[in-house]
């Protein structure tokens, strides 16, 4: 009995030894469908159970199978040849992407030479004066400061210059991971086996981070490796939750270097036609006219400094008298505008504008030369191109705060006939709400006379949207000017028929007052409409005038803001 015992508990346990070995043999052959049913989940064409696979019958693990399988044949073409065209795209992202890092890294690298030239010589100044036994204080400080100085520079522009080549070793890489991988996708849809991931032959490309001057990436290659093959492999889902938008965001951001400033489209043109009515009565009253008139401004980018800018002009009369150019294309403004240095300068003939246009609004042939922020210098030399004026210079200095404006200015013109003028301007602006509000002071002296005082109130109304259609802007000011305060005014009345005589001299004596209001209502298809009236009073024999001016125009422009 014992032995039956025996026997039994012994075949039991062999027994026992020869399952668990089947067993075992059979979980590591079907050790590669689970790994397979794995991939095929990470892949996105199934969602794994929530049990171990182990725990699936032979036909559920079948079931799973020609689920993912039905999913992946059914997306194979269609999920490829959109991501070929999703990764297309960012191939040229990628490729302008690297080629603005590489002008930084060059601009950083021009820097970081002159940082490293300046640093050097202002140190070597200093150390050599110290070795000198020059150690008087107000020798060596400012030797000092000037070499910390210069040495703080280089260590900035060494940061620069570090973060910038890292910029490009990664975009470098990022870049190629995309070919591959629009190299790849590509393959699969031709149906070739071909297409892999980064093949290992590539490991000696990737594995070092720059290959020029000794120099390596904090971030290890592996890692950036990493970063790539996933940036190419889940290009859906991050161009879809805005990833590479952010990426490509941060990375601009933290780079203080600059990128060359290429223009979208190097000749732009705008250009208005016009139509325009002004009725005028009274003593000192001029012809009605009825007028088209047609302007064309070319700009032409050079060099992304210096523009080329024009003002082509045709007028016509078709009721009252026109000038001599009447029916006639004239070339009226032509100059160089472009920055030298600090300042900001115009060369040729261009429009000048001097106090808002109340003492001249017109042609100006010379130079231009405005600097400075917030305080802004401009200094006007050359020729007004009025008649009977040879010489004119102004020199003006304003300052724009939040709130409110400040300006003054001198101007000086030169007659042939040895006479001058000089007007001496101050003007104060100040925001009101929506309301913008104005006083002008001028004062004006004709050589050999004593000098008239002169002012302008001014109350506008432009509402930030006023280029929409449907919004209009408007004006309201109120002037008194003897003829020694303005040379061309900018209105539409008829001022310039108060600044002489009858005899056609300077009349020293003569000028204007009276009101003036203006409204501008802008339509769609850059339509706009203008409307002024003006009710002024002759300062010599107080003599009225009354003028209504009508426009209607259309704007064009071959470009987009």
């Amino acid at each position: 009995m014992e032995a039956s015992v025996k026997k039994c508990l012994l075949g039991a346990v062999f027994l026992g030894i020869g399952l668990s070995a089947s067993t075992v043999q059979a979980a590591a052959s079907d050790t590669w469908i689970y790994d397979s049913i794995t991939l095929l989940a990470k892949e996105g064409y199934m969602d794994m159970p929530e049990k171990p696979l182990s725990a699936y019958s032979k036909k559920e693990l079948g079931q799973m199978v020609a689920q993912a399988l039905l999913e992946f044949e059914k997306n194979r073409t269609g999920s490829l040849a959109d991501e070929y065209g999703r990764i297309s795209r960012l191939l040229v992202v990628d490729e302008v992407q690297l080629k603005l890092a590489e002008e930084q890294e060059r601009a950083a690298e021009s820097r970081i030479k002159s940082a490293r030239s300046k640093a050097a010589k202002d140190t070597e100044m200093y150390v050599r004066r110290s070795m000198q036994g020059k150690n008087r204080l107000e020798v060596m400080q400012p030797l000092k400061e000037k070499s910390n100085a210069s040495l703080n520079r280089l260590e900035q522009a060494s940061r620069d210059y570090a973060q910038a080549k890292s910029r490009v070793e990664q975009r470098s890489r990022m870049l190629d991971y995309v070919r591959k991988r629009k190299q790849d996708l590509l393959a699969g849809l031709n149906g070739s086996e071909n297409g892999s991931a980064v093949s290992a032959g590539n490991a000696g490309i990737y594995g070092n981070s720059v290959s020029a001057g000794g120099a390596t990436s904090v971030v290890p290659a592996s890692v950036l490796d990493t970063v790539g093959r996933l940036r190419a492999e889940f290009l859906p889902e991050l161009d879809e939750n805005g990833s590479l938008d952010s990426m490509n965001a941060r990375q601009q951001l933290e780079s203080n270097m600059p990128v060359e400033d290429v223009p979208d489209q190097r000749l732009k043109v705008d250009a208005e036609v016009r139509y325009d009515v002004r009725y005028s009565s009274g003593a000192d009253s001029g012809e009605n006219r009825q007028r088209a008139r047609a302007r064309l401004y070319p700009d032409y980018n050079i060099d992304n400094n210096w523009h080329a800018i024009g003002m082509l002009e045709w007028e016509k009369a078709f009721t009252g008298s026109g000038d001599d150019k009447d029916g006639k294309l004239k070339l009226d403004r032509y100059y160089l505008s472009g920055n030298v240095g600090i300042a900001h300068m115009d060369l040729g003939a261009f429009g000048s504008t001097m106090a808002e246009g109340n003492i001249y609004d017109s042609k100006f042939m010379g130079v231009r030369v405005q600097a400075g922020e917030p305080v802004k210098y401009t200094l006007e030399y050359g020729k007004a191109a009025k008649d009977k004026i040879e010489q004119s210079y102004d020199f003006t200095i304003s300052y724009q705060g939040a709130v409110y404006r400040v300006e003054g200015g001198f101007y000086h013109f030169k007659r042939r006939d040895e006479n001058s003028q000089d007007i001496y301007m101050a003007n104060y602006h100040h925001n009101i709400g929506l309301l913008d509000a104005g006083a002008m002071l001028l004062y004006g002296r004709n050589k050999g006379d004593s000098g008239k005082t002169g002012y302008v109130f001014t109350l506008g109304y432009t509402p930030q949207n006023s280029w929409q259609p449907y919004t209009f802007s408007s004006w309201l000011k109120y002037y008194y000017q003897p003829s020694s305060t303005y040379v061309s005014h900018t209105m539409n009345a008829m001022v310039d028929n108060m600044r002489y005589d009858k005899n056609d001299s300077f009349n020293r004596n003569g000028g204007f007052k009276g009101w003036g209001i203006g409204i501008n209502y802008n339509l769609p298809a850059a339509w706009t409409l203008g409307l002024e009236f003006y009710r002024l009073q002759d300062l010599e024999w107080g003599r009225r005038s009354n003028t209504i001016w009508f426009a209607v125009t259309k704007s064009f422009q071959n470009y987009h803001e």
